[in-house]
């Protein structure tokens, strides 16, 4: 009975340390590969992938890294491996959200190849274009405008991706926003149009852009405020004398 009660335990033992033993490895595996994904190194993370079993959400969060590296290969490969395309960070973002604010065109170009939802939205209603235009991606904008992006798009604070293009005075960004049928005239909920904004921060390329797509010279802000109005404001000779060559009042 002794012997009996003996093997048994030394069996119930040899499991659980096998148990323990495996657990181990995954988790040792799963570190390493995201180490690999951190630094950059595409070999390792092959290997790994090509030769083990790794769990879903282990993938998710090595992927997740690997977006934020921005390394197109090592991207690639997670891709292959079949992630999810749109994930959800901690922050709502997608992987094509964060690599367009972050500007890596090539890894946009990737993303959208394997699905990505291009118009995909954040809590705060941020997408893709609307991160890129208000960081100057330019080739990420391209990239994004020729996939059917909602060029019209707003976050919850009402700002759009031609509304912040405006805002920061990225003029390339804006002239191909409207290329794309941006909302000229777009209002804020207090009636701020991207000419008012660009005027106020004193951005003559954005203004000279915004003119030549015949944008509103003279609407009004809720405060009776028009884009002169403001740019006499804050005295910016330059875009006053624009204005007002234009024929704002």
């Amino acid at each position: 009975m002794e012997k009996l009660f003996g093997n048994n335990l030394m069996r119930l033992v040899m499991v659980l340390l096998t148990i323990v033993s495996t657990n181990v490895w995954s988790e040792n595996i799963d570190s390493e590969l995201n180490s690999a994904a951190d630094k950059g190194n595409f070999s390792l993370v092959k290997k790994i992938l090509d030769s083990k079993t790794i769990e879903r959400d282990a993938l998710h969060t090595a992927f997740w890294i690997a977006v934020k590296k921005g390394n197109p290969a090592i991207i690639e490969r997670f891709l292959q491996a079949g992630v999810d395309v749109n994930l959800r960070a901690d922050n709502s973002y997608t992987p094509l959200m964060q690599v367009a604010r972050d500007g890596r065109d090539q890894v946009v170009e990737l993303l959208l190849a394997a699905g990505a939802d291009v118009n995909a939205v954040s809590d705060e209603k941020d997408t893709a274009l609307i991160l890129a235009s208000e960081k100057d991606r330019r080739k990420v904008v391209a990239l994004l405008l020729a996939a059917n992006v909602d060029v019209n798009a707003r976050r919850n604070n009402g700002m759009s991706a031609l509304l912040l293009a405006a805002q920061e005075g990225h003029q390339q960004t804006i002239q191909a926003l409207i290329k794309a049928k941006a909302d000229v005239n777009s209002q804020l909920e207090n009636g701020a149009t991207p000419l008012m904004l660009a005027a106020q921060h004193g951005h003559l390329g954005a203004v000279h852009s915004l003119i030549a797509a015949n944008a509103d010279l003279n609407l009004k802000a809720s405060n009776g405020m028009t884009a002169l109005m403001l740019a006499n404001l804050y005295r910016y000779k330059e875009v006053i004398d624009l204005l007002k060559k234009a024929g704002a009042k």
